[in-house]
């Protein structure tokens, strides 16, 4: 794997987003100590997600940023102004004495950005900040990250966005699943709390997470009864739902209606090392893309999980070996997180039989094989999960290995990362890639777009080899420089609509606008050097894509 910082003695990693966010991080976390024994890891985190930080293993210090208070202090202006700044201050003086040679910037926030850019840190991943407070993708993983889940390239990706954390830390060696300790406290609670049920069936003890982050991403209580009545009435499971206090609106409904012994709720009843000793004690969780799918992953129990809505497995999937992703076969989804939903037809794609079924097919042990009958290929894909021979984490159909209209494109983008990122050297069996004028049209099964943006990379590096001879020669005039910038700057707009245009150039678009937007430095030869560099990487990455789509 190419590294830029493969050597780190301390590191500042800073997560302040989500709790499935900090779990996801694990396997980085772990490689960076597998691979630097003795390094010290510090984890900055918002205050209100420090108690899963405790229970993660390779974490040597914890601080906890309470962004609540700064918020309400600069809403409470005059002295709330005095008072965010001098507890920013302080929490600046304390990092900066750290003496950190490496941070991983996880979050992709402007305030998280110059939080760094203030630590004077020598080496960094992720989101920083320039000295003018200008927002910089350090390396071009985190791009990578930054270009998947833009709205209209989330279909074409199929790396994890572990992967993609983990290898924007230049880290290669990891454990292949999320990390969480089991607390024998919290695994005590727990025991007695199962035996205080006091169920009658004595089948598999499988947990159902029946909330979400969004109300179109949460299975309707309907659903939920059906499907736990199919486990507990036709194979004697026991039941517990799980979920936050805030939860208790959408659980007790789903109690009351199944109407069983055999189904129960703990609902506000378990902190957080307490649910993953919770789930850890269960045979399956079913659950939707949420907080608990990542810690049942990470304690080592299977999940049967329905990536509905905006939510999309092949980027946030549980990470690890044989577990199960649901995938509704809808033309409107992966939707727009930020837009809500009147009627999510998605949720319809998936049967509670199916859920049913499936749960205890795994509780069996993973799940190779599924009857056609149940899962129709035309409403959803249902995926198993796998690692690759590189360490990549992956999704294997099981109902429709032909069907999926995407499948082509994302292994062809798959390749194109691993390769001219990861310097993991994919064998091709098509044309040669070296640079020619037009090169793509031999290919078989051209990418519609390739060729366009191609001709627009080679004629950019046409155009950066003139600017360096004008910047060099003081006898070109003022007036060809100016045609030169303007030329170069229409290529740059032709570029991104053809990243729109062709829904399957945008992630090649978008890596190439990312990498535009983060060019450092004022002089004008280095600056043009720097470019030039860019249109190479497009040209090649065209050439490369084309190749192992025709290869496919």
């Amino acid at each position: 794997m190419k590294k830029r910082y493969p050597h780190k003695k301390k590191v500042l990693l800073v997560n302040i987003t989500r709790l499935g966010d900090m779990l996801q991080s694990t396997p980085t976390i772990a490689g960076i100590k597998m691979e630097n024994p003795d390094c010290h890891i510090t984890v900055l985190v918002e205050k209100q997600f420090e108690a899963i930080c405790h229970i993660i293993p390779n974490i040597d210090r914890v601080i906890g940023i309470d962004l609540g208070f700064t918020c309400r202090a600069l809403a409470a202006e005059k002295t709330g102004i005095i008072d965010a700044y001098e507890y920013v201050s302080k929490l600046v003086e304390e990092l900066r004495a750290e003496e950190f040679d490496y941070c991983l910037n996880m979050s992709s926030s402007a305030y998280t950005a110059m939080l760094i850019n203030l630590l004077n840190i020598p080496r960094a991943g992720g989101w920083t900040a320039d000295p003018e407070g200008y927002r910089v993708i350090e390396s071009e993983w985190a791009r990578l990250f930054a270009t998947s889940v833009h709205y209209h390239n989330r279909l074409y990706n199929s790396l994890n966005l572990v992967d993609i954390f983990r290898c924007s830390a230049d880290i290669e060696q990891h454990p292949k699943h999320l990390l969480v300790h089991i607390e024998p406290d919290a695994l005590s609670y727990v025991d007695t709390l199962i035996q205080d049920v006091g169920f009658s069936n004595s089948g598999p003890l499988i947990a159902v997470q029946a909330g979400a982050s969004q109300a179109k991403r949460q299975w309707s209580p309907a659903r939920f009864v059906e499907m736990i009545g199919i486990l507990v009435k036709e194979y004697g499971a026991r039941i517990i739902l799980t979920g936050a206090p805030s939860e208790r609106a959408i659980v007790d409904p789903i109690v009351e209606q199944c109407q069983s012994e055999n189904v129960v709720s703990v609902v506000g009843k378990t902190t957080i090392p307490q649910l993953a000793a919770l789930l850890h004690r269960c045979e399956v969780l079913i659950t939707g893309d949420t907080g608990p799918m990542h810690i049942s992953v990470a304690t080592g129990t299977p999940v049967i999980s329905m990536f509905l809505a905006s939510a999309y497995g092949f980027e946030t999937g549980p990470y690890g070996d044989g577990n199960i992703v649901l995938q509704p076969v809808i033309g409107c989804g992966p939707c727009n997180p930020n837009k809500a939903c009147s009627k999510p037809d998605c949720h319809d794609m998936i049967p509670p039989r199916l859920v049913a079924e499936l749960a205890i097919k795994r509780t069996n042990g993973v799940v190779e094989q599924i009857d056609p009958a149940l899962a129709d290929p035309r409403k959803v894909t249902v995926y198993s999960s796998f690692f690759d021979e590189y360490g990549f984490c992956n999704l294997r159909p099981l109902n429709a290995p032909d069907g999926d209209p995407y499948y082509r494109y994302r292994e062809a983008y798959r390749k194109l990362w691993l390769d001219d990122l990861g310097g993991y050297g994919y064998q091709s069996n098509g044309p040669n890639i070296e640079r020619r004028k037009s090169g793509l049209q031999i290919v078989h099964g051209e990418m519609e777009g390739l060729t366009d943006i191609l001709s627009c990379a080679e004629n950019g590096i046409d155009l950066i080899e003139a600017l360096q001879e004008a910047i060099t020669d003081q006898s070109i005039s003022g007036q060809r420089l100016r045609e030169i910038n303007e030329g170069l700057a229409e290529l740059d707009r032709v570029i991104e609509e053809l990243g729109f245009h062709y829904a399957p150039m945008g992630a090649l678009a978008k890596m190439f606008i990312f990498a535009k937007e983060n060019l450092k430095g004022s002089d004008a030869l280095d600056l043009a050097s720097q470019m030039g560099g860019i249109y190479q990487d497009l040209a090649r990455r065209c050439r490369k894509l084309g190749t192992y789509y025709a290869d496919i």
